[in-house]
């Protein structure tokens, strides 16, 4: 039995799913196991997983049912004590698992977190996160928290960054599935991070490529379950956890309202905002929101603007800096 299971969704990624498998293989912990979960793709990523002749890559074959789905078939499949979730589209830097284990293996945690390089801004969000009071260590939420660093230590955790234990996987439902196509990973995260012990480490060891995501970028998904159906999250928290529970609810649904008002989708912002009414507490954060809901006939064409020419220049100027010594460049995985 390997020390960690390694489950891989697959859904119609054949561009990217050998670079995301190399990046398993160049581990330097090698004790693992891969389970890719061919999700009813309809193209020939399967046969690109079994053209990598090792015999710890193990293909599983299922019909369409969402990525929640699969990372839960891959979840019942594994058989080692630990798991990690990686996408078929984002890579491992070399030390990932290998630091990830140590830090599982020697604190009292359920999950450990790694920080992570968004692509292509090419940017290290480790201090982005720091901002937020998402630090390194050990962390438990506690109702006595900030809001905002409660709802940042949630959202911190991605599929691709985090090595949770299976059985602490399975004891909390694993991830949301019912076709779900939006928010399934947080809905898990939140149900883990708000309820148990974890840990944040360093380096950044993932490399997250947002310009080969799908469903993560798109603005028109549906609402995530876990602000349509708050039990979702609330359900698998003790009474002393329910309040914290409570203000991340209410922090996420403040954050889709302001994001889907910015994108045209007035009727959703508006939606939140009222089953939501105590995101008035958190008052020019709700304030700016309806005035953008407001405005969210017109707030497309800013948000259109800003993403193309924003990331451009964001770019040019990390070049520029590298090539002037004043930053060093991103790491290759």
């Amino acid at each position: 039995m390997s020390t960690v299971d390694i489950i891989v969704p697959l859904y119609n990624k054949q561009g990217t799913v050998a670079r995301t498998i190399e990046s398993i293989l160049s581990q330097t912990h090698t004790d693992w196991r891969l389970i890719v979960v061919d999700d009813g793709s309809t193209d020939e990523g399967a046969k690109v997983v079994q053209s990598f002749d090792d015999s710890r890559i193990n293909l599983l074959r299922q019909d369409n049912r969402g990525p929640g789905a699969a990372r839960n078939t891959g979840i019942n499949a594994a058989t080692a004590d630990l798991i990690a979730f990686l996408d078929a589209d984002d890579q491992w830097y070399p030390w990932y698992l290998e630091n990830a284990v140590r830090a599982i293996e020697n604190n009292a945690v359920s999950l450990v977190g790694s920080y992570y390089y968004e692509w292509p801004q090419q940017m290290d969000m480790t201090r982005h996160w720091q901002r937020r009071g998402v630090r390194p260590g050990v962390h438990l939420i506690t109702n006595r928290m900030p809001p905002k660093q409660i709802e940042a230590m949630v959202l911190f955790f991605h599929v691709g960054t985090t090595l949770v234990r299976c059985e602490t996987a399975i004891r909390y439902g694993g991830f949301y599935e019912d076709h779900c196509l939006s928010g399934e990973d947080t809905i898990f995260f939140a149900r883990l991070v708000l309820n148990e012990p974890f840990m944040v480490i360093g380096p950044a060891a993932v490399r997250h490529n947002r310009q080969d995501s799908g469903l993560s970028v798109a603005h028109d998904v549906p609402l995530s379950p876990a602000l349509t159906d708050p039990d979702v999250i609330l359900a698998y928290c003790s009474e002393d956890k329910k309040q914290a529970a409570r203000l991340f609810l209410m922090r996420l649904a403040l954050r889709t309202a302001h994001h889907k008002a910015r994108n045209g989708l007035k009727e959703q912002a508006v939606y939140l905002l009222e089953k939501y009414p105590d995101t008035r507490r958190f008052v020019l954060e709700y304030l700016r929101c309806k005035a953008e809901t407001k405005l969210s006939r017109w707030m497309p064409y800013w948000v259109k603007f800003k993403c193309t020419v924003g990331p451009s220049t964001r770019r040019f100027l990390k070049t520029a800096a590298v090539r002037l010594g004043l930053a060093k460049a991103p790491p290759e995985p």
